[in-house]
């Protein structure tokens, strides 16, 4: 198993450039397709940052093919062309993109999209988060704004409950993780079960890993009071982790999805890139 297609979708590029490094990182080692879905968002969209007064929506509508959303692109542009690894180029507005949900047709058909965390266009970067994971199916990898520093994704730690949306996001990660130098499978209060961890939380999971080439060792924690995901975010920094790999939980309600816990605890604060799956 191996990457063949990567997605990054782009709004801005300060917001976005530690998506397109990460995205070009992988796609180079792996010597594959690249591509970035630059997502317009117009000053007149219900997607933007802050609402403009109406006679700077007209000036920006006047400005035409100069409009602030073509300037953003054609930055982001500039940059591709000088990056380390080429990436073919699409264009969606946000709207065509989350309310006619178009991000589908781009997002089903690669094997991981990379998305950057940032404060700047959060609506839109949580519907587009929310539409890959739990609509389009994809595994994800959420990068923090900072820092924006090269990586080499050769030390990982994957947060283990034995559930399928782990067991998804393990396999996601394969092709990484066969990569890796050092792998560390944590468990957090994990107990035995027939159904769940088995004999020995994290053993099963290490033997498949280890039959797939992956050097890793298990590492059982007790939370002492910590929340879950507090306890694998210390345990990942301790290890030197460059990136997590988790399953990503929540449910639905109405047309919103809302974030578990833990999910919603790593997305908020992980200063670490995030590989996900649902």
């Amino acid at each position: 198993m191996t990457y063949k297609d990567i997605l990054t979708p782009v709004i801005t590029l300060e917001a976005d450039e530690v998506a397109l490094n990460a995205a070009a990182e992988i796609a180079h080692a792996f010597e594959t397709r690249a591509t970035a879905l630059i997502v317009a968002v117009h000053v007149a969209s219900a997607f933007a940052e802050e609402n403009r007064p109406f006679s700077e929506v007209l000036a920006d509508i006047a400005r035409g093919a100069h409009n602030a959303a073509a300037q953003e692109r054609a930055k982001i542009v500039d940059w591709l062309e000088a990056a380390i690894h080429d990436f073919e180029v699409r264009d969606l507005t946000i709207e065509a993109a989350v309310d006619e949900k178009e991000v589908f047709a781009h997002a089903r058909v690669t094997d991981l999209v990379v998305v950057a965390r940032a404060e700047t266009h959060a609506h839109a970067r949580r519907a587009l988060i929310e539409h890959v994971l739990f609509d389009a199916g994809r595994p994800l990898l959420l990068m923090p704004s900072t820092p924006k520093k090269p990586r080499v994704w050769k030390r990982a730690l994957i947060g283990w409950n034995a559930a399928a949306q782990s067991m998804r996001a393990v396999s996601a990660a394969l092709p990484l993780l066969r990569r890796a130098e050092a792998v560390a499978v944590a468990t957090v209060d994990a107990v035995p079960s027939r159904t769940g961890h088995g004999d020995a939380p994290g053993r099963e999971l290490a033997g498949y890993l280890a039959r797939h080439g992956v050097p890793v060792e298990v590492r059982n924690l007790d939370g002492m009071g910590r929340s879950h995901a507090r306890a694998l975010l210390d345990e990942a920094q301790g290890f030197g982790a460059e990136f997590m790999v988790l399953g990503a939980y929540g449910r639905s309600r109405a047309s919103e999805f809302i974030f578990g816990g833990v999910t919603r605890e790593l997305l908020l604060g992980s200063p670490l890139p995030l590989l996900m799956a649902h």
